[in-house]
């Protein structure tokens, strides 16, 4: 998974993917039961997670938006979240949403982070809490026109980079996802310029440290004569730069729960919760032997992700945030189960006062 748009390309053309050595034997029975939900009422797309054993259990997900609010966006930092969040909320469906916190959760990492002849790249806004992160970056293409592009490949439409998930931000992390907003469906974006909006959810925290990220070869993708893809470049180069994660606060919180709980006829523990204000991170271990594990895997896994269809979290006023104002991500295997959800708009982590999950209420204060 080192090149993430070969996953893209294959998808596409719905070739199949050449996994690791030893992966069938133990995941491919998983794929087809992983989760698609859509990431918005908009027209989106979603690819699934893939399951892989230690270090390399990750969830990459790349997410097409053809409708977004049409504001100027003149802000940066914190700001500029702020604004993106206000834009995307209706206020009655999310009254608790929580901005004035991303002030403190903002990095100092804003504004152009390269400026070449052929490419400008912009960072509009970082904010950072616990293991969750979000960057919008926006791409200028200098020379041309317009980076509209009719591919005829309605995933992949449009100039793009080839690359977009490198560097050392992508090295170590549990789920990440790509939207990508251009000047046909947002019109404060010039014809020749479009954004990339990455939410990336860390195994760990992150660390106070410079993050790189690396975009590779900027072109188009095109239908090739054979089966699959075949990226057009027309520059064929790298752009890296760093992103400070220096933000003033971290409000996020970790509960160690450690209870015993089944989904179907297997059995579970429940370890910990993690919340920050952008997402929630909930750990579990299968309480069966490996060898049982291997033997049972799919039904296992089915069980788990059945188990967590009806999760919800409420908030110390009652609310409930369940299915709609969170997009759920689950993974598993011998390595442990984890669902993320992450959340439409911010939330104030306080808040959060129990989770419900596997018809047991579990207090997170």
């Amino acid at each position: 998974m080192n090149n993430f748009d070969d996953i893209i390309k294959a998808k596409a053309k719905l070739e199949p993917i050449v996994l690791p050595k030893g992966f069938e034997e133990r995941n491919d029975i998983l794929i087809e039961r992983l989760d698609a939900h859509m990431c918005s009422s908009k027209k989106t797309m979603k690819f699934p997670s893939f399951h892989f054993k230690p270090p390399a259990v990750v969830i990459l997900i790349v997410t097409l938006l053809t409708g977004v609010s049409a504001t100027a966006y003149t802000l940066s930092g914190g700001d500029f979240f702020k604004q993106f969040f206000a834009d995307k909320a209706n206020s009655s469906k999310y009254s608790y949403m929580n901005t004035e916190q991303l002030d403190n959760m903002a990095s100092s990492t804003v504004g152009t982070v390269v400026d070449t002849d052929e490419i400008t790249i912009d960072v509009m806004g970082v904010i950072v809490s616990g293991n969750t992160v979000k960057i919008m970056l926006k791409v200028t293409a200098n020379q041309l026109d317009s980076v509209l592009y009719d591919t005829g490949i309605e995933p992949l439409m449009n100039y793009r980079f080839n690359d977009d998930t490198s560097g050392s931000l992508f090295e170590d992390f549990g789920m990440a996802s790509t939207s990508y907003y251009y000047s046909d469906k947002e019109e404060s974006l010039a014809p020749n310029q479009y954004e990339i909006l990455y939410t990336v959810i860390g195994k760990s925290t992150f660390e106070k440290e410079k993050y790189t990220i690396v975009l590779k070869n900027f072109g188009y993708f095109a239908i090739g004569d054979g089966p699959g893809t075949d990226f057009v470049s027309i520059y064929d180069s790298s752009w890296q730069f760093d992103i400070g994660f220096d933000s003033g606060s971290d409000t996020s919180k970790s509960v160690f729960i450690n209870k015993q709980i089944t989904a179907g006829s297997y059995r579970f523990i429940l370890k910990s919760v993690n919340i920050t204000p952008l997402a929630c991170t909930v750990s579990l271990e299968c309480n069966q032997d490996d060898e049982y594990l291997n033997e049972h895997l799919s039904e296992i896994y089915k069980a788990f992700s059945d188990g967590t269809e009806d999760c919800c979290l409420t908030l110390s006023n009652g609310t409930k945030l369940s299915n709609g104002q969170f997009e759920k991500s689950n993974f598993g295997g011998g390595e442990g189960f984890t669902m993320m959800l992450t959340f439409n708009v911010p939330v104030a982590v306080e808040d959060v006062a129990s989770m419900s999950l596997f018809g047991t209420e579990y207090s997170l204060e």
